[in-house]
């Protein structure tokens, strides 16, 4: 007999920490490098000051994240427990990146649909 309140036998083996870390790098070097792309082809005039400042706080994130890096890594050194820090850093950084790239994709469907 199977447990009613288990719905969803197949799930997968939670990830290790290892895993979910290393998982978590390749999703804010891929949300980066989206984010990165999608600056370069929106023209900073196009956005409204709300839209703006969206994307403006997402790259000081991204800068600030960039410069704790090393010192989060250090304290993994002292603190095992650093290591969860580090990854609901990297979780945060990349869900605001991507909020930002949704907006700049919104810019720039607007952008096309004027030139249109």
């Amino acid at each position: 007999m199977t447990d009613a309140f288990r719905m969803f036998d197949d799930d997968p083996a939670p990830l290790r920490f290892e895993e979910a870390v290393a998982e978590a790098v390749l999703g804010l070097n891929r949300a980066a490098e989206r984010f990165a792309a999608f600056q370069e082809r929106v023209p900073t005039d196009a956005f409204s000051d709300e839209e703006w400042q969206i994307v403006e706080r997402a790259a000081t994130e991204l800068e600030e994240a960039a410069e704790r890096a090393d010192e989060s890594y250090v304290a993994v050194g002292y603190d095992s427990h650093a290591w969860y820090r580090v990854l609901d850093n990297l979780r945060t950084v990349t869900l605001r990146l991507e909020s930002a790239t949704a907006v700049m994709e919104h810019v720039r469907t607007r952008l096309d649909a004027a030139a249109g």
